[in-house]
């Protein structure tokens, strides 16, 4: 019934056509529509009669924009609890990076403990450096040399040492003439990996809320889409340069 269609497209001419939502709500009127015309024509009205009490029970462009808002509503609620289930998880990745910098300076004095005591204690390289290894499940590499001729005296690391190296970090000490470096899982760069994730996931969903409200708004442009962009990716900017001077301290 091409009558219904223009009546449907008039009703929903402020609802996004594009949207799977819309799409389905037409559909979803065009049926109860349809159904109802069918209906009273089987009680003795002529189609064009139908057709008008079909679309005054209705509701006509009231009903409709009632609809649209409420679509508008829900798509709203969405949007808001995207962004704060990101803010939430922002906030506990601060917190944990927050909690790797106090946790990291507390290793920071079991590390320096376990080569200074080792070396004062240790008869042989070879037993310093595995008595350095056993101190921490953190430490899970050594390397003991000659400060004076930096030639290399020993060498030695834990079976897994090679699968952690975007979160391990070397430590170096001068102590009797020997220079000894100590290959450890930093807790500060795992602070890091999971502040730069959080934020990443606050980022995309706040994001994601912008869009959403542009487009319940009807600002939604390239200008706008651009401006909302350049400041997520500011503040990403901004986070990493935070965690890098962290890193750095």
């Amino acid at each position: 019934m091409k009558h219904v269609d223009e009546y449907i497209d008039e009703l929903y001419q402020n609802a996004d056509p594009r949207l799977q939502e819309t799409i389905e709500l037409k559909e979803e009127t065009r049926t109860h529509l349809e159904q109802s015309i069918h209906d009273l024509m089987i009680k003795g009205h002529s189609e064009s009669d139908a057709t008008r009490i079909a679309f005054n029970r209705f509701g006509g462009a009231e009903q409709a924009e009632s609809i649209i808002h409420m679509m508008q509503i829900q798509q709203n609620r969405f949007a808001k609890q995207l962004l704060q289930i990101g803010f939430s998880i922002a906030i506990v990745s601060m917190f944990l990076f927050i909690t790797s910098i106090v946790i990291g300076g507390r290793y920071d004095l079991v590390f320096a403990d376990a080569v200074y005591l080792n070396i004062v204690e240790s008869s042989t390289d070879e037993e310093m450096s595995q008595a350095i290894l056993e101190t921490s499940r953190l430490i899970h590499g050594v390397t003991i040399s000659d400060y004076s001729n930096s030639q290399q005296v020993f060498s030695d690391a834990k079976p897994w040492s090679g699968a952690v190296g975007l979160i391990s970090n070397e430590i170096s000490y001068l102590e009797n003439g020997l220079l000894v470096v100590i290959d450890v899982i930093d807790p500060r760069k795992i602070g890091s990996f999971l502040l730069l994730i959080g934020l990443t996931i606050y980022l995309v969903l706040s994001m994601v809320w912008g869009v959403i409200n542009l487009h319940i708004n009807r600002r939604l442009n390239v200008w706008s889409l651009a401006l909302l962009l350049l400041l997520n990716v500011l503040g990403y900017w901004m986070a990493n340069q935070l965690v890098s001077t962290e890193k750095e301290d």
